[in-house]
């Protein structure tokens, strides 16, 4: 309270043309902004995550300033309510009020949540869209095995160069195999699937980590989709877990995300909505998760409130950069 009426009556000294008491600072605003539209420092700036608010406020309003100081209030008090990050450039943990460390300079805003913020109010940001960070290397995969594709702006499986085989050697030809009847074919085929059905129920039984099944028909081994073809689809459900971050401690948050995605049918139907394929048990090395689509399980994150909009954009543009348009497009 004390800071806003300090902050008051300086604007009030500064619009009669009376000096302003020391240590009070107000911002001059007839001064030149730190970074005009076409400014060269603009490539610098975009690889910046905490900016200062006079910048923020010279992309975001070109007029006078009284628009300038109004922008201006509304980002402090935004930081106030912690719909946007803040913290202090001297390096100290003092929670001194946020009207102060501006006045003082010392003020860092975090650039991905008034992003947010701003985006959620106006439609649109005024700071420059950054360049978009190289993900990283998928954990799943031996080296080598992925190669980076700037066109599309990920990793890619690498297709192994295709080997000529070897020109038959002339061998001896062995007699032709006995064929049995046409009953005895039918008899050991059923017996196979018997035999295959027995065994896919003992792993499912066995299996205590897996994610329930929501349909009536349980997928196949056989007609599993390849990697390839599920990154076209959406991610793995250890990545959606691992972003985000909606319990406090891994454990809990790894917890959370089981029981709702293992209970889609029932209370938590919106959700099924995301998942683009069904996991089955693992096989030894051979890993068959859940997939599903980044976009659908942030908007189900928003409209089931359990993630506030200024938290969940931030976090899908970052570790799912492809999947954030299509969330704007909703």
């Amino acid at each position: 309270m004390v800071v806003t009426v300090v902050m008051m009556t300086a604007y009030c000294l500064r619009r009669h043309g009376r000096d302003v008491p020391s240590p009070v600072r107000f911002p001059d605003w007839n001064s030149p902004p730190m970074n005009g539209p076409n400014n060269t420092c603009d490539p610098i700036w975009e690889h910046t995550d905490w900016l200062p608010p006079e910048y923020i406020v010279d992309r975001w309003c070109q007029q006078d300033a009284r628009c300038r100081y109004a922008k201006q209030q509304a980002l402090l008090s935004a930081c106030e309510r912690g719909e946007v990050y803040y913290r202090r450039s001297d390096g100290k943990t003092f929670d001194d009020p946020i009207h102060e460390l501006s006045a003082r300079g010392i003020l860092l805003i975090d650039r991905d949540s008034f992003v947010a913020w701003v985006t959620a109010i106006e439609g649109q940001s005024p700071l420059p869209a950054r360049p978009p960070a190289k993900p990283p290397y998928p954990g799943w995969a031996p080296p080598g095995a992925y190669r980076f594709d700037e066109e599309q702006w990920d990793w890619v499986p690498v297709t192994p160069p295709i080997r000529s085989s070897p020109p038959a050697q002339p061998t001896n030809t062995p007699p032709p195999p006995f064929d049995p009847p046409e009953w005895v074919k039918e008899m050991r085929a059923a017996d196979a699937k018997a035999a295959a059905a027995s065994v896919e129920a003992s792993l499912v039984d066995s299996a205590p980590e897996a994610i329930a099944d929501v349909a009536d028909e349980k997928p196949s081994y056989d007609t599993y989709p390849s990697e390839a073809e599920l990154r076209e689809l959406g991610v793995p459900a250890d990545e959606i877990v691992a972003a985000f971050q909606v319990e406090d401690t891994r454990h809990q948050n790894e917890k959370w995300w089981r029981e709702r995605m293992g209970n889609v049918s029932r209370a938590n139907k919106a959700l099924g909505d995301a998942c683009v394929q069904k996991g089955l048990p693992n096989r030894g090395a051979e890993r068959y998760p859940s997939w599903w689509r980044p976009d659908l399980v942030a908007r189900w994150l928003i409209d089931a409130r359990h993630m506030p909009v200024y938290r969940v954009t931030p976090i899908l543009r970052k570790e799912f950069p492809k999947w954030a348009k299509l969330f704007d497009e909703q």
